[in-house]
């Protein structure tokens, strides 16, 4: 019986210490993801940090890598029609809500936009036009770091435009 008991309390004691190491291990993981170890802020500035290095190197190439960097609704690209837009600061007001235009962000999202998600209707003239706003170049081209900067910051500093009755009913 003692032995019994002892060969238990032995199971038990690692059952309970490999469940333990596994979740440290998870935890440290989660907390030390290189795509933000903190939070949006922090991912935010790796994304940055990662455009400022490319962009030293005096050219950058505006591909599906660099755009899928851009994942999160506070830094958005989307490719529609292999043109790349910055629509971070649209994403709030979208009329169709962020969830909808969350899951288009660092990805080709050309027929998500021209079926405005899968529900078959395309997007309206006024939509098309707020998205040029939003241009900052094209698929895979090769753009010197003074025009790109300065076309995401004006597309970062792009008000959002005023969406008529029809286009925010159609979920634009």
């Amino acid at each position: 019986m003692k032995k019994l008991t002892g060969v238990s309390l032995f199971i038990y004691f690692c059952v309970v210490t490999a469940i333990l190491i596994v979740g440290l291990l998870f935890y440290q993981i989660k907390n030390n993801n290189s795509n933000g170890t903190t939070g949006p802020n922090t991912r935010a500035q790796n994304k940055t940090a990662d455009l400022a290095n490319l962009l030293s190197s005096g050219a950058a190439l505006l591909d599906n890598v660099e755009v899928s960097k851009h994942n999160a609704i506070s830094d958005c690209w989307i490719i529609v029609n292999s043109k790349i837009y910055d629509i971070s600061g649209y994403a709030s007001a979208h009329p169709g809500g962020v969830r909808n235009i969350a899951s288009s962000c660092g990805k080709e999202s050309t027929q998500a936009y021209d079926t405005k998600g899968g529900r078959g209707s395309p997007h309206s003239a006024s939509a098309n036009q707020m998205l040029a706003q939003y241009y900052i170049g094209d698929l895979n081209q090769k753009i010197n770091q003074s025009t790109l900067t300065q076309n995401i910051q004006k597309a970062k500093t792009n008000p959002v435009s005023a969406v008529s009755t029809q286009d925010a009913g159609s979920d634009d």
